[in-house]
């Protein structure tokens, strides 16, 4: 069943680049981006059954994740729900990873982590900051700056739990949204949905796959 479902999340990605994105249907968009979505989350429920803490808050980060692609999906104005909505997916999974996992603060790859995220954090930060300002001025600002401080305390936590499925899910994550912010707010560049939505929709299933 497993096998089977994660088969039908990978043609539906396959339809949703080759139909959505290539020929610019915005019916099959609407309907694969979060179908895709529904189909992960059932593989998360299906792979764990919901026996663990985990796989609970993986579940409820994965649903939050459903409502931030609905809203990015809609008119600009729905971006700062969206930005919410992935907010609170990243406090789940952080949640699930300090509840379920003995993390290592002390250790050497743990600083150096913590010392990696800060610098590229602040440094992309302030390469959008103008940008974002001009769009949304110091609200949207505060925002993405709640948003980049909690997705890098995300994939901290994650190098915390030293699993390779969790770390390269919260990392995929991570390049996702980076993409997605310089496209945005930098520079547009013709592939860059193709790219966040190869990283995204990649991040999501592995993370769907560790609860197992």
């Amino acid at each position: 069943m497993s096998l089977f479902l994660i088969s039908l999340i990978i043609v539906s990605i396959f339809l949703y680049h080759l139909y959505a994105l290539h020929y610019g249907s915005k019916i099959i968009k609407y309907l694969l981006k979060p179908g895709t979505m529904v189909l992960i989350i059932v593989l998360a429920i299906h792979s764990s059954t919901l026996e663990t803490t985990f796989a609970k808050w993986v579940v409820l980060a994965l649903i939050f994740s459903v409502f931030g692609d609905i809203f990015l999906m809609l008119e600009n104005r729905w971006f700062m729900h969206g930005l919410i909505s992935f907010f609170l997916a990243h406090i789940a999974y952080i949640i699930a990873f300090w509840n379920s996992f003995t993390l290592n603060m002390s250790s050497q790859t743990s600083l150096i982590v913590a010392i990696c995220l800060l610098i590229f954090s602040a440094w992309f930060y302030l390469f959008l900051l103008d940008f974002v300002l001009d769009e949304g001025g110091l609200t949207l600002a505060l925002a993405v700056a709640s948003y980049i401080i909690v997705i890098s305390m995300m994939m901290w936590s994650a190098s915390l739990v030293g699993t390779s499925i969790v770390i390269v899910a919260s990392l995929l994550f991570v390049i996702s949204d980076s993409i997605l912010a310089y496209d945005k707010f930098r520079r547009p560049f013709k592939l860059a949905e193709h790219l966040v939505m190869i990283t995204y929709f990649t991040a999501q299933l592995l993370f769907a796959l560790s609860v197992g």
